[in-house]
C-alpha cells in the first residue's frame, strides 16, 4: 500500500434518533464539553461534537427521513455509525485505500471534505476526513 496517509484518529460516529436526548450522558455523566452543533445539509445530518480529550465523540442525528444515517437507523438500533481518522491527505488516502477516487466525497461537517471507505472491516465503516479548514 505505501505510505500510510491515514493520521489519528478524529471522532466516533453514533448514531441517534434525537442528539438533545443523547447529550445529557456524554456531558453530564463522562464530562465531555459540546464543542459544536451543526446541520450538515449534505448527508441531511445535525452533528453534536463532544470533547473527549484525544478525540470527538459526534452525535449523527437524521434531519431527512432520506438521509443514509435514517435508513440505517432504520434497520439498526442507535449506538456506533462509524469510527473516522483523519489525513493530511486525502486525496492520496482515496487511491491508497479505495482504489481510485471515492464515489461520494461529502462535506463531514466543520467545512471538511471527507469520505467512507468502500468495505467495512469487521463491520465498520470507516470515514477518512481531510486536513482541517482553516
Amino acid at each position: 500500500m505505501g505510505t500510510n496517509t491515514v493520521g489519528r484518529l478524529d471522532h466516533v460516529g453514533i448514531a441517534v434518533h434525537d442528539a438533545d436526548a443523547a447529550i445529557p450522558y456524554y456531558r453530564d455523566v463522562l464530562g465531555f464539553a459540546v464543542v459544536g452543533d451543526e446541520i450538515a445539509a449534505d448527508p441531511g445530518v445535525r452533528l453534536v461534537y463532544l470533547d473527549a480529550g484525544n478525540a470527538f465523540i459526534q452525535l449523527v442525528q437524521p434531519v431527512r427521513d432520506d438521509a443514509p444515517v435514517a435508513l440505517w437507523l432504520a434497520s439498526h438500533p442507535e449506538g456506533l455509525h462509524h469510527v473516522c481518522f483523519r489525513s493530511d491527505d486525502l486525496g492520496q488516502c482515496e487511491r491508497q485505500l479505495n482504489g481510485g477516487p471515492a464515489s461520494a466525497i461529502f462535506r463531514a461537517g466543520r467545512g471538511d471534505d471527507a469520505f467512507f471507505l468502500d468495505e467495512e472491516p469487521n463491520n465498520v465503516k470507516i470515514e477518512i476526513v481531510g486536513p482541517r479548514a482553516g
